[in-house]
């Protein structure tokens, strides 16, 4: 028998391919990724699609209080 927290625990799918954006270095006093060739942030950027955050994390939200 299983610990109720594993029964009832969501198990989130681990993504396979996590690669920081291409020709751009996180900048910790920042806090955003800049490009190393015209040191625009990343958000700037013509082909930016979607929020990262630094370490690429799943964001899961704060309103799943059931789980």
């Amino acid at each position: 028998m299983k610990h109720i927290l594993l029964n009832r625990a969501f198990e989130y799918r681990k993504r396979k391919d996590i690669n920081p954006p291409k020709d751009y270095v996180y900048n910790s006093i920042l806090g955003a990724w800049i490009s190393s060739i015209n040191k625009l942030p990343l958000i700037f950027a013509e082909d930016f699609k979607a929020q990262s955050t630094k370490k690429l994390d799943v964001e899961t939200g704060e309103d799943n209080k059931g789980q």
